[in-house]
């Protein structure tokens, strides 16, 4: 339970800044830096995620998860007590670091303790929990930021985090330890580290400036492809050649096809999310619903992803013969039902849809949670002896890059997009010489622009019909990558 409530604060604390960043670095005097809020935490959570393998795998999980609720803790005080808005973005990125940790390790504990047969209805739970966390914390963060304001909001999560370290440090079962000291002793890779910190943070302001086209953000685009290109080169040959102990194995991506499993992972977060990000603003501009009332609409996606979890991990612990949880006909099955689905809301939902055609987005949701619930089992039961904790938190990590992707790189091309074209419709005139010297990210979120409401609903219908067809193209791509990953097609071996 109280592993449970780790998972449930890491999720919220993720989207309860979504809904009030804007607000605290404007109490700071430093609107611009807001969305560094945001940034900081999603590369915190990032880097963790595989230095928490390494750690895991020489000092045992239990450790590791103290560690992990002490960091979530510090981070969140951290923030709630911050002078100014630095501190407040290093509370983030401490809070992130954290955060990895208390969603990650309790993977590698239910997979280390918990029966095979088990797993695929415990990691389902899980799931459930974390999703629940992510969807509430948005809506929660804006109530408890108008009724006790942000910095006890943040404050207010620090007890909870000491709550789960004091329980987890009496309840857990510690493992022995390695009697060679070499071995017990943390080679943490840190030129690999620092290089992947460079090349996420890199590819993290790499998206947020794409929106932009001024002669110095394209200078800036430039070097930061640049960077991206060298620094993932050099954390390759040191992955391969320069360490013991890498926090990646290049040879664990080649084995069983588990390289295949991580790409689906980059696929699937990344077209949920994008699909969040786009659909906000559809509402808006398009049917002419409020920001809160648009955000009501997400509600479903915790109901969704609860039944979607639930009922596929219990199909994969049922009974198949003398075998048990074939994942791949499961998820390739639910891949076909997430396509159907978006190729129905692209037909129907650009024009006037009915109610009950919030069907298509619920079932969805329905069959992105199924799949990560089946590829996730079948990963479990293809890892090599001694790599579990570092397999896992790759695969978590795979999953936030892709979110990544998607909140980030979304509204930036979005943004470019609907520039370009509102320059091209206004020709010479003088509304397009301002669209490109203005702050044509400010005139895109209005629901009126120069050229007229009708316009940009135009755009957004076309808009949100290519965002349907990415969809589509990734759950194809995705149905390819489960095709030719090598991982175990039964699940359990039999009784």
């Amino acid at each position: 339970m109280t592993m449970a409530l780790g998972a449930f604060l890491a999720g919220a604390d993720d989207s309860f800044f979504i809904s009030t960043h804007d607000h605290i670095a404007s109490s700071f005097g430093q609107l611009p830096l807001g969305s560094w809020l945001l940034t900081a935490y999603n590369m915190g959570y990032s880097i963790g995620l595989p230095m928490y393998g390494r750690v895991c795998d020489v000092y045992g999980y239990k450790r590791t998860l103290l560690v992990a609720y002490a960091l979530f803790s510090v981070g969140c005080a951290l923030t709630g007590l911050a002078g100014n808005i630095w501190v407040a973005i290093t509370g983030r990125a401490v809070s992130g670091i954290g955060a990895a940790g208390m969603v990650d390790l309790i993977s590698v504990i239910l997979t280390d303790m918990a029966p095979p047969k088990e797993v695929a209805i415990l990691r389902s739970y899980l799931m459930m929990v974390a999703t629940i966390g992510a969807t509430l914390g948005a809506p929660l963060g804006g109530i408890l930021a108008d009724w006790i304001g942000w910095r006890w909001s943040s404050l207010a999560q620090s007890p909870v985090g000491i709550l789960c370290f004091a329980v987890a440090a009496r309840r857990l079962p510690s493992v022995p330890k390695k009697g060679d000291s070499d071995e017990r002793r943390p080679d943490l890779d840190i030129p690999g580290l620092c290089l992947l910190m460079v090349t996420i943070g890199s590819i993290m302001i790499l998206c947020h400036t794409l929106g932009e086209s001024e002669p110095q953000s394209r200078l800036m685009q430039i070097s930061l492809l640049v960077v991206i290109l060298i620094s993932s080169l050099l954390f390759g040959l040191n992955e391969k050649y320069c360490t013991k102990h890498p926090l990646m194995p290049l040879w664990l991506f080649r084995t069983n096809g588990i390289g295949f499993v991580f790409m689906g992972q980059i696929f699937t977060t990344f077209s949920q999310f994008s699909s969040i990000v786009t659909l906000m603003g559809f509402f808006v501009r398009v049917w002419n619903h409020s920001t809160s009332m648009s955000g009501l609409f997400f509600m479903i996606v915790p109901v969704a992803a609860v039944m979607g979890s639930g009922i596929y991990g219990r199909l994969i612990g049922r009974p198949c013969g003398n075998r048990s949880g074939k994942y791949k006909k499961l998820a390739i099955g639910s891949l076909a039902g997430g396509m159907l689905s978006f190729f129905l809301m692209s037909l129907r939902w650009p024009e006037d849809p009915s109610f009950w055609e919030l069907a298509y987005p619920f079932f969805a949701i329905f069959t992105i949670y199924g799949v990560l619930t089946t590829q996730f089992v079948g990963l479990s039961a293809s890892i090599p002896k001694g790599m579990n904790a570092t397999t896992t938190t790759i695969y978590y990590l795979s999953q936030q890059f892709g979110m990544m992707l998607g909140f980030t790189l979304t509204p930036a091309v979005n943004r470019k997009i609907f520039t370009y074209k509102l320059k091209q419709k206004l020709g010479t005139s003088t509304q397009a010489r301002q669209v490109s010297v203005g702050r044509h990210p400010y005139l895109y979120s209005q629901r009126t622009c120069a050229y007229g409401l009708d316009y940009t609903k135009c755009f957004e219908r076309r808009k949100v019909r290519l965002l349907f067809a990415r969809a589509i193209t990734t759950s194809c791509a995705n149905m390819l990558l489960t095709k030719l990953s090598n991982c175990s097609k039964y699940v359990f071996p039999s009784d």
